[in-house]
Order: structure tokens, then sequence, then C-alpha cells
């Protein structure tokens, strides 16, 4: 049944529900969240003065705690100060040995215990440093030598297995009583042999060798042997039954290999062949004459190899035993000396001040946010408490409490309940060096070159935001940050192209989940060996996965679309008043008539879209084209506006007055005078015209915005085929909108010439003051070496002092890092004409590309209806017998549901994802936002991990 759109006042309801609830939501974050991170905090650049006695658990403890920047320290023409390079090999070499341990139980399937509070307990002191390296070093000579006495055992074990099996097939070729096999006694074997030589026969005798091979030498081992020998030199092989030890070169690894049995009858050719083995790491075994002595020897053999095997698995236990212990605190020792290492390679580059006898302070310089002073104080004058013993003493006392009768223990605990409120003075015998020289940390003057970096104070829900923000790039110091809009913002248009009320309830639920379990998954992650990329991502971005799915449950009621269908809770505004008769004698199509109360009563749909365009066929796809069309162009200009106004903020705060005169005010002027003004012709055409209205403001008089708006930029008028029809929407319509058009033309040229003009008048002005002020510091130094000339014919003490006071209170000119640079006016007119091209072809394709909202949005909704109507329905219609329906119904719906959350949810949800990130990125962002500032980078551990 063909149906006429619907009227504007269901669209004007339709948004008016869409725009009150992101106004609102955007008003209550904006409140709650006032100081959040809306800018960069203050950075403070600071002085850092440590001693060297207490310099590394200071720096420990700053490391645990952070807030605080080392600046310039990790540049690559650093130079070192050298006082620590021995101890940064030192940490390097126990942490090889720590390595090497651990491999060792990797090898064994032993476990390495893990502590997940190694962070806040069992925290490195500097002396306890020593302890670490006699622990491991002892470790490490044990293990060692264990080990070695092990391989020693399984390569003569191994020699052992070749040296019996080559003895065995040797026995064997040379036996008599073979069965089927070929035999050849020693008398018939020398007569078989050719000797080239032609020795007599007196000298003639059977000589033979066994040894092994590797089989991947064997060939050409063979092949070299007939090229060399001939028929003289007779080859018998045979494999052994399991892989063998190979030790040549300090490198083991399983081989397989062959026995060999060499025969010849001359002596001639012997050392080449004896050469030739050495050549190819053949290993040469005695081989007795008589086969007693033969099989005398494999059951000498066979007897040491069991008892090498029972000495094996009991150096094999020990080994296990010493790891085992070992594996219980070596995640400890690996945690702490890697943070060593790191400490003692940041002293290591520290600058050292004082007498070149007695350096014993390290100078740095630093930033702190100006929230994080006290608590950087604070955890270096933890670090200089530790080194001064008052964790000693702490330990003393609880050793003294434990030795104490109960009795005086509770006297004890009384006393020192009483004694809580006053200051604890320790005697002046038991205050150390160590404690009267605590860190120093002043804060310094920031010069023009010193950049602060960019910090923000976030929590696990804001990070995620603030990381889609930060790999676009990091905001500059001071600057607006995107990231407190984009909580709003980003969910709000990935529903808008994924509005599903099923489909975001699914979404909703996975991020439930991963909030749920969020504590859990943190553990196993620091647990895991291996780190899964993909479930990193989703457990960092949970919490915008929660606001996409909320939000898209949002849109779903307002679409009214519920997993392809729609939901009829207040009814519908549309009525069929059509009968049986109607139909017999219908004469063209069938339609319902918004302009009669017959048909259409008025009264817009409370919540969203009215139910009937679901059921409407063709005519939906019309309808909600146009209503989503429009819907992307209002939002994507109300952003952009938004963006705009927020490069206005950044000028107001950073005191850019040039930049907010003429560049972000001539912007606004276009963009209000074109886009603004396409928005407000939308909401006039829901505003005048409707279905219930009398010409000239019925539906069928409603004109077309966009004919309207390219009327306007081509400045022509399109004629009316209906009379009664008006040309304009309003009176005056075209007058405006020429004047509209050539106030946005005349900012085209502000924006081209404005600034450059500005930069080169203050150059110039500028350098007209510099040359006055060199003019008069001249003739003052002129007037200087008058007095000078006339105080030598009167030379007096004290006229001499007075002239040296007066030449050492003159300052020198100084030259800020601001003006260092070179004016080159070329290239600000060629950066100004490239902004100025990318600002007016910007606002046109940026303006297009919000279409995408639309594009996908339709692209959603006709997937999920195509999923129903093809995969689930054709279980539910099916008119088959129960006992085939039900199997039928359970397969469709499975099929129905792998395919909704695989396509649907996962592969539509990363679309509008990407596509959202897309449009902040670039058409949001690209309005206020540079990007180009330094991430604040404070020296602390990350979180250990299994992995770590």
């Amino acid at each position: 049944m063909n149906k006429y759109p619907p009227s504007p006042r269901q669209r004007e309801n339709f948004y008016t529900w869409i725009y009150f609830s992101f106004v609102l939501v955007l008003f209550l974050f904006a409140s709650t969240m006032a100081k959040a991170f809306f800018r960069s905090e203050e950075i403070e650049l600071c002085q850092l003065l440590l001693h060297t006695e207490n310099a590394f658990d200071c720096l420990m403890e700053l490391g645990h705690h952070g807030g605080l920047q080392f600046n310039n320290v990790y540049d690559e023409d650093r130079q070192l100060n050298g006082l620590y390079a021995k101890k940064v090999s030192l940490c390097q070499e126990l942490l090889r040995i720590a390595d090497s341990l651990q491999q060792q139980m990797l090898q064994l399937d032993i476990r390495v215990y893990f502590y997940p509070d190694v962070d806040w307990e069992n925290r490195l002191l500097e002396r306890d440093l020593k302890e670490y390296g006699e622990r491991l070093r002892r470790l490490h000579v044990e293990t060692s030598a264990v080990v070695e006495h092990y391989n020693a055992l399984e390569r003569r074990q191994c020699r052992m297995d070749e040296h019996r099996f080559a003895l065995q097939k040797a026995d064997k070729y040379f036996a008599s009583d073979m069965g089927s096999e070929l035999l050849y006694s020693e008398s018939t074997l020398i007569t078989l042999i050719k000797d080239a030589a032609e020795e007599s026969p007196v000298h003639r005798q059977l000589n033979y060798i066994i040894g092994t091979i590797r089989a991947d030498k064997f060939e050409s081992f063979e092949l070299l042997c007939y090229r060399l020998f001939g028929f003289n030199l007779v080859v018998r092989f045979a494999e052994l039954p399991l892989p063998m030890m190979d030790f040549h070169a300090h490198k083991t690894e399983k081989v397989r290999k062959f026995s060999l049995l060499l025969l010849t009858n001359s002596t001639m050719i012997w050392p080449k062949v004896n050469k030739l083995c050495h050549a190819y790491h053949v290993s040469i075994y005695e081989c007795p004459e008589t086969a007693r002595q033969r099989m005398a020897l494999v059951e000498e053999l066979s007897a040491e190899i069991e008892h090498v095997e029972r000495i094996l698995q009991e150096s094999e236990h020990i080994h296990i035993q010493i790891l085992e212990v070992t594996a219980q605190d070596l995640y400890l020792l690996r945690v702490n000396l890697s943070k060593a290492l790191r400490v003692y390679d940041l002293l290591n580059r520290l600058r050292p001040v004082g007498g070149l006898e007695h350096q014993k302070y390290l100078q740095a310089e630093c930033f702190v946010p100006v929230s994080e002073l006290e608590g950087v104080r604070g955890a270096l004058k933890k670090g200089t408490r530790i080194k001064g013993g008052a964790d000693r003493r702490e330990q003393g006392q609880q050793t003294e409490k434990q030795q104490k009768k109960p009795s005086e223990q509770a006297d004890a605990d009384a006393d020192a309940d009483d004694d809580d409120d006053e200051p604890h003075l320790e005697p002046p015998r038991q205050r150390t060096d160590e404690q009267s020289l605590p860190p120093l940390l002043l804060r310094k003057n920031r010069q023009s070159s010193h950049i602060p970096p960019t910090y923000f104070r976030l929590n696990k829900f804001t990070q995620g935001f603030q990381n889609l923000i930060d790999s676009y790039g990091i905001s500059d110091y001071r600057e607006l940050n995107p990231a407190p809009y984009t909580i709003i913002t980003f969910p709000f248009l990935f529903a808008v192209m994924f509005g599903d009320f099923g489909h975001g309830i699914l979404v909703s639920l996975f991020a439930l989940l991963l909030i749920w379990k969020e504590n859990k998954i943190a553990a196993s992650q620091r647990a895991a060996k291996e780190e899964n990329e993909i479930l990193n991502i989703l457990f960092a971005g949970r919490y915008i996965v929660l606001l996409m799915g909320l939000f898209s449950i949002y849109m779903g009621l307002i679409y009214n679309d519920v997993l392809s269908k729609s939901f009829n809770i207040f009814g519908s505004s549309w009525s069929c008043r059509y009968n049986a008769s109607t139909l017999d004698h219908m004469s063209g199509q069938l339609n319902l008539d918004p302009s009669s109360t017959y048909f259409y009563s008025g009264n817009p749909y409370p919540l969203g879209v009215d139910p009937v365009w679901k059921v409407s066929g063709e005519d939906s796809i019309t309808t909600f084209n146009s209503l989503k069309m429009k819907m992307a162009i209002i939002l994507g200009i109300a952003q952009m506006m938004f963006g705009l106004s927020l490069s206005a903020a950044n000028c107001i705060l950073l005191k850019r007055n040039a930049d907010l005169l003429l560049v972000v005010v001539p912007q606004f002027v276009f963009m209000i005078c074109l886009f603004c003004y396409l928005v407000f012709l939308i909401f006039l055409k829901w505003l005048l015209y409707g279905g219930l209205k009398s010409s000239p403001y019925n539906t069928a008089c409603a004109p077309s915005v966009l004919i309207t708006f390219i009327d306007m930029m081509l400045m022509k008028n399109t004629e009316l085929d209906d009379d009664q029809c008006e040309k304009e929407m309003f009176n005056g319509e075209r007058k405006l909108e020429y004047i509209l058009v050539f106030v946005a033309f005349l900012a085209v040229p502000v924006m081209l010439v404005g600034k450059p003009i500005y930069l080169q008048r203050k150059q110039k002005k500028l350098k007209r003051e510099r040359q006055q002020r060199d003019l008069r510091e001249l003739k003052q130094r002129g007037r200087e070496t008058l007095k000078e000339m006339r105080s030598a014919q009167r030379y007096s003490i004290e006229s001499q002092e007075d002239a040296v006071n007066e030449r050492r209170s003159f300052k020198p000119k100084t030259h800020s890092a601001d003006h260092a640079e070179e004016f080159d006016l070329s290239e600000i007119w060629i950066h100004s004409g490239i902004h100025t091209i990318e600002t007016v072809l910007g606002s046109v394709s940026h303006t297009a590309s919000y279409l995408r909202l639309w594009a996908l949005s339709l692209a959603h909704d006709q997937l999920s209806h195509v999923l129903w109507h093809m995969v689930l329905s054709k279980g539910l219609k099916t008119n088959a017998p129960l006992v085939v329906s039900v199997p039928v119904l359970a397969c469709s719906f499975l099929a129905w549901a792998v395919l909704t959350v695989a396509i649907l949810v996962g592969m539509e949800g990363l679309s509008a994802f990407l596509h959202t990130l897309r449009l902040h990125w670039v058409e949001f962002q690209s309005k206020f936002y540079s990007g180009a500032g330094e991430p604040f980078r404070p020296f602390k551990f990350e979180p250990s991990s299994q992995r770590s």
C-alpha cells in the first residue's frame, strides 16, 4: 500500500527528542566534570638536587609514586657521569643470571611463583643489592656445576650408547652364524678388496674402524670415500634407532646418526681415511678383534650406561630441587633488579655538582605538575627516611616487642598510645649523616624555550577516551582537550549509525561483563605469559563500549527499531478507513492522504518514529532516507560549529587575539552564512509546512531544501509547476540569501591576507623598536666611555670603583627564543593560502562527510531486515509437522543469532566505530586541535606482570 511521507510535525517531534536528550546529557556531563581534564594541568619547571648516599632510595620511591619527568636526560648526546657505571653493569650481570635461571626452569617445566603485590611490598633498597648479588651468584655457581656435570655425564652416556650400537652392528657383520644374512670371513674380505698400490700379499691384512656420523653428513662422506679410494675401502652403515645428542662447537642438539664400519686391506690409505673422518667429525671408537672381546666390551658398556643413568637421575633431581627453591623468589629478584637498573641508569645520566674530588650531589632539571608537588616531595622524603635507617629502627622495635613478656608488651603499647600525640624525638646519637642531607626540589623560572609537557589527571573511565585523542596527537600545553566532549559525542554519533535497541543491549551486556570482571581480567593479564591484544583493546575501552551500547539503545528507541522490528506502544497516528468495496472499485494507487483527518490524526508519535513506517514497504526507505539525511547534516554542522567555538576559546585562553579576529571569526562568518543557513532552512520547512495545513503550506507545496540551497549558491530562481505555491518560504528570502553569499565570500580574503599582513606589520614594528633600542644603548655606552676618559685624568680609587660598579650594573641585551628564528614572509603567505583553501573546500567536504551517518544507519537497518526475513522468518513460517518444524526453527535461530552477532554487532559495530573515529579526528578536531604537544612521561615503574 503506497503512502505519503510523514508530516513535518512528526519529523519535528523526532528531532526534538534527539537534540533535547543530547543537550541534556552534555549539560549534566559538563556540570559534573567541570574541572576534570578540560585543559592540561599547570606544570612547574623544577631543579632536583640529590645526595649520592640516598639518591637510589629516593628515586626508587619516586619511581613507585611517579609525578616527575626528567628533562633532557635521555637525549642521544647526553654525557654520562660514570659514577654508577659499575652499578649498571652489576645489575645487567645479575639480570643475565636471572634470565639463565628462568630458561632452565622453562626447560624443566618448573613454575615461577607470581606475586601480584610485588610493587607494594618487598621493595628493593640499595643495601639489599649486595645480598641479591651474592644469592644469585651462589645459585649460578651451584646450577652451573650441576648442569656442567650433567652435560658431561650425558655426553659420556651418548658416546657409550653410540659405541655399543656400533660394536653390535660390527659384530653382526663379522659373525658367521647370522642365518640368511650375507656372510663373509676375514680371508674372503681380503680377497674381495682390491689394492691399487699392488702390495705383496704378505703385507695385506684386513684393517677396519667403527664410529658414528651425523645423518646429514653421511651422503657427502660416502661419495667422497668412493671418489678418493674407490673399491679399496668398504663402507657399511646402520642408523641408530633414536636421535642422539650432538655436542659439537658448544652446541647441543638432537640429531639422527649413522654407525659406520670402514674396511680396507691397505695400510697406505689409512692415514687419509683418518683425516677424512676427522674432517667430517666422525666419532671413532675401539673395536676388539675377536667376537668374545667385542661381546665383553658390549656388556661392560651396558653396565656403565645403567650406572650413568642413575647418576643422571640424581643430578637432575638435585637440579630441580635447587630451581624449585629459586622459583619462589625469582620473580621478585627479576622485578627489583629491573627497577634497580632503571634507577642506576638514570643516576648515571644526572649531572654531578660539587668539587672535582667531592662530587656528592647530583642535579637534574625536571617537570612536575603543580598538583603533584607535595606527593613528589613526600616520596623523596620517604626515600631519605629509608636510607637514614628508619626502617631498621622499626624492625628493631618489632624484635624488642617480640622478646618482651606479655605484661611488659602491654605496658609498652599503652605508653606508645599515650605518646602518639607527641612528636618522637630521636636521640642525637642515632641521627646519621644521610638524614641531614635530604633531596631538594626547587622551582625554576621557565624560559620560552622550555615548553612543558601535557598532563591530564585521568581515571579508568576517562583513560579510554583520552587514548582515542592521543592516537591522533598529544594536546599542546594548556590547549583545550577534546576528550571531555568526545565522551558524549563519540558514542552518540556511533549510535546514530548503529541505532538498534536489541543490538545495543548485546553491546551493553558485553561491556558490563568486562566491567564486572575487570579485577579478574586485570589480574589474569598481569599473570599471563603471552599478551592477548584483542582482549587488551576491548578491556581498555570497556567504558567506551558501554556508552556506545547505551546510546545505541536510546537511538533504537528513537528509530523504533528492535532487531528490524518496531514497537507499537502508543498506537499509530495513521488509520486505514478503506473497506472491501473500496478495494473492488479502486482505479489507481491506494494511499493514505496526510491532508485529511480521516486518515491522519495530526498527533505526532510521542517517542521516536511512528511504527506504521516499518510496514510501509518502499516508502519506509524513502521516509527514513529523508529523516536521516537531514539529521546527518544538522549533526555535522552542529559539531563543526562547536569545534570552531572551541577554537575561539583556545585563542582567548592562550591570548592569541590575532588568530581570533583574523582566522576564527572569518571561519565563523563563512560557516554561519552558508551552512548554518542551510540548517535554518531545514527547521523552517518543518515548522511552516504540514500535512493538515492548507495551501500554500501543505505537504505538496513544501520546497526542496537542496534545490533552494543550490539556487542560493548559483543566484538563480527555479520555476514552480504549481501556481498555488509560494516561490519563497518567507518574504525577502532571495535578498537575504544574496547578502549571506556576499558576506561569506568577503570572509575569504580576510582569512587569506589578514594574518600575513598583521605579522608583517608587527615584524616591522619590532625591527624599528630594536633599532631605536640599539641606538639608545650606543649613546649610553658613548657617555660611559666619556666618563671613563674624564675619570682617568683625575684618577682615584673611589672613582675607579664607581666606574666598575656602573659597568657591572649594566645588563647586556638578551634575545628571547621566540625571535630567534628568521622571519620568512613567503612561508607565511603560503601557509595562509593553504589554510584558506583547506577551510573553504573542507567546509563542503566535511559537511558531505557527515552523510556517512545516514548511509551506515540505512545499511545497518536494511541488513538487519534481510537477516530477519531471509533466515529467521523461514523457521517461523514453516508449515511442517512439529517434529520437523522444531529442528528447523532451532537451526534457523542459531544461524540468525550467529550472523547477527558476527556481522551486525561485530563487523557493523567495528565499521561504525572507525567512521565515528574519522569524524572526530578529521571533521571535528581539525577545527581547533593542533595535537603537536609532548606527553608527560614521568619516571614511574609500570605495574609488574608475568611478562616483565
